[in-house]
C-alpha cells in the first residue's frame, strides 16, 4: 500500500502539500525511466511530452479524464529528483508535483510523489486532497508495472462514464461496480475471471481498496487494469473510470477493448437508471 503524509517541503508556510509513498523493484535509473521519460510515463499513467531539463516544457495527455495540461519541468536531477508546475487556473498559483526516488537495499526503489500548491486560499483542501488519492491509485499501478513489465512499451485503453450518481453513493455505487465485474469481497494476490457478461479478462488482483480496484490480465491479453469509482472534480457526479495499459498489443487491439469497456460501462450506466 501507499503512505500518504501531510507534507511541508518549503519555507512558506502556507504550503499546502500531500507525499504518498511506494516501494518498487528497480534501480534508480530504471525507476527514472518510468517516471521522466515520455515512455515510460506512458506505459503505467499517462502519455506525456517531456523536455529533459529544468525550465523544459511538458505536456501531460490525460484524456479522456480531462484536457491535456502544459506544465514547466521544475525539478531536474536524475535519477533522483523530477518535478514539474501545472497552472490551473488565473486566480491560483500553480499546481506542483514532485517525485522523490531513493534507492533500498535489494534492488528497490522508495518513490515519494509530493503534489499541492506552495500556497493557502479557500478551496485547496478538495484540490490537494484530490490530487492525493489520484496519486495514491497510480502508485499502484507504477508498482505493478516495474514489477512485471518495466521498459514494455504499452497501448491505452482509457475509458470513463458518469454514473449519475452523486459522490456521497460512492461506497453503494463501487460496490454494485465490483459485483458486476465479478469482485466483490476479493483480495489482493487472487486470481479472477470476469462474468462472461463483461469483457473478457482472466489474471490476478494487485490491489484493492475502497473504490478502486487493479488488476493484472494475462488473457486475452498481458495488461494492467486500473477501475476506479470516485468524482474527477469536486461537486461532479461519480464516473466509472478505466485506465488499462497492453503490453505488446497493437493498437488496433487496444481500440478495440477501449470500445468494448466503453459499450459495457454505458450498459451499466443504464442498469443503475433502472
Amino acid at each position: 500500500m501507499t503512505d500518504e503524509k501531510n507534507s511541508h517541503m518549503s519555507d512558506d508556510p502556507t504550503a499546502r502539500l500531500r507525499s504518498n509513498e511506494i516501494e518498487v523493484p528497480g534501480t534508480p535509473e530504471e525507476v527514472w525511466r518510468a517516471i521522466a521519460t515520455g515512455p515510460g510515463h506512458a506505459a503505467w499513467l499517462f502519455p506525456a511530452d517531456i523536455e529533459p531539463d529544468e525550465g523544459g516544457a511538458m505536456v501531460i495527455h490525460r484524456e479522456p479524464y480531462a484536457d491535456a495540461a502544459s506544465a514547466t519541468v521544475q525539478t531536474w536531477q536524475p535519477p533522483h529528483r523530477f518535478g514539474y508546475r501545472e497552472p490551473i487556473g488565473p486566480d491560483r498559483k500553480p499546481l506542483t508535483t514532485e517525485f522523490l526516488v531513493e534507492a533500498t537495499r535489494g534492488g528497490s526503489c522508495v518513490v515519494r510523489v509530493v503534489s499541492g500548491f506552495y500556497h493557502d486560499g479557500d478551496g485547496w483542501e478538495d484540490l490537494v486532497d484530490g490530487a492525493g488519492e489520484g496519486w495514491r491509485m497510480a502508485l499502484t499501478v507504477l508498482r505493478a508495472y516495474l514489477t512485471h513489465f518495466a521498459g514494455l512499451p504499452a497501448g491505452n485503453v482509457d475509458v470513463i462514464v458518469d454514473l449519475g450518481r452523486p459522490a456521497a453513493q460512492r461506497a453503494a455505487v463501487s460496490a454494485r461496480l465490483m459485483e458486476l465485474l465479478g469482485l466483490s469481497d476479493v483480495a489482493a494476490g487472487a486470481a479472477f475471471r470476469t462474468p462472461l457478461d463483461a469483457p473478457d479478462l482472466t489474471g490476478t488482483v494487485e490491489h484493492v481498496s475502497e473504490g478502486y480496484v487493479l488488476l493484472r490480465a494475462v488473457a486475452p491479453h498481458p495488461a494492467l487494469y486500473a477501475i476506479s469509482c470516485f468524482p474527477m472534480a469536486d461537486g461532479a457526479p461519480l464516473s466509472a473510470n478505466l485506465l488499462a495499459r497492453l503490453y505488446g498489443a497493437p493498437a488496433a487491439v487496444a481500440e478495440r477493448e477501449r470500445a468494448r469497456w466503453q459499450n459495457w460501462l454505458v450498459d451499466v450506466r443504464r442498469a443503475f437508471d433502472e
